[in-house]
């Protein structure tokens, strides 16, 4: 999207394919996570891009639109798309990939019980929990949880599931949440089990100790390695390595969060193949040769927040201008 603006404030007319019924990806399903003040986590600003594209006349949007074929290249390109029955032939100079990504599907990882326990949740559906329906709850009983746990580096850094990369937002993503949750319900206590953190821009720093300063948040440097369900009551015990103490305990949680990573969409992998991209050893996509007059933008390109996102897209932007002045 931003690309698109970013042209389009340029005098040069985009068309903006999206294959679901709405703009804005994954990201438009992200809540504010502001506490006391805001965190950047910059979920507003897709809400903005999304109603800027809706009223600009030189973007036209093509919703429920999917990529069918691709001839041509080296900026001379004939894209045929398929919009329910309609057939739509279009001819471009450049052409930008914005596939997405998928959260990792946190069932992989059957130790931590996602998909059989109605506790075990993924970051995305309390985004989604707190955007949508507005509080914080537990799926089983609908009730308050009153200690909650968050599991980082589900389905990244992790040798087993092949996943060596690290997703990068991961981290601040959650404490975000946690901020968040803590700010609403400051009478929820939240425990962040985690490898390492990583930081996520300028501020991030002065945003970890002022989590570090409540009380009501225990970071931990410490991976769980299973999820109890106890099925009276509805817990979750939780094992796990106590880094002070250096043994083994169990801790009781009435919810648990994974912080699940990044993985290229699966839509992405079609589109691949009709444009004749590359994937990284990581599994996203590779930018191909700017002469090809393709371009890869947003996290499909590897694992980003939505704030660098934009700094990304931007950067794209300039180079299908550079790209298109070559051909003029």
């Amino acid at each position: 999207m931003t690309v698109a603006l970013e042209l389009a404030q340029s005098g040069i007319p985009f068309t903006l394919i999206e294959k679901e019924s709405s703009l804005g990806g994954l990201s438009a399903s992200f809540c504010c996570k502001a506490s006391e003040s805001c965190n950047k986590c910059f979920a507003c600003v897709v809400d903005k891009r999304i109603s800027e594209i809706h009223q600009r006349q030189d973007i036209s949007i093509l919703t429920q639109t999917q990529v069918t074929g691709v001839k041509g290249n080296g900026g001379k390109h004939q894209v045929t798309l398929k919009r329910g029955k309609e057939r739509i032939d279009l001819r471009v100079s450049a052409v930008v990939v914005a596939a997405g990504i998928n959260p990792f599907d946190a069932s992989q990882k059957v130790e931590y019980g996602y998909g059989r326990y109605k506790n075990v949740i993924t970051a995305k559906d309390l985004d989604e929990m707190l955007r949508f329906r507005g509080a914080l709850s537990r799926p089983s009983d609908g009730k308050l949880p009153k200690t909650v746990a968050f599991f980082q580096c589900v389905g990244s850094r992790d040798e087993s599931i092949g996943n060596l990369y690290c997703s990068q937002v991961c981290c601040a993503y959650a404490l975000r949440l946690i901020k968040a949750i803590r700010h609403q319900y400051p009478e929820v206590k939240a425990t962040f089990l985690y490898m390492d953190i990583q930081p996520a821009g300028a501020s991030f720093q002065q945003f970890l100790d002022s989590c570090r300063e409540d009380k009501g948040i225990r970071l931990i440097r410490s991976l769980p390695s299973k999820v109890y369900h106890s099925p009276l009551s509805d817990t979750l015990r939780v094992r796990f390595t106590d880094p002070e103490r250096g043994e083994v305990v169990e801790d009781f949680f009435d919810l648990i969060v994974l912080s699940v990573g990044m993985v290229l969409s699966k839509q992405a992998k079609p589109l691949t193949e009709l444009f004749g991209l590359n994937l990284t050893e990581d599994g996203f996509i590779a930018s191909p040769p700017l002469q090809s007059g393709i371009f890869i933008t947003g996290a499909c390109s590897g694992p980003k927040d939505i704030d660098r996102s934009i700094v990304h897209a931007k950067s794209v932007a300039f180079l299908v201008q550079q790209h298109l002045r070559g051909r003029s």
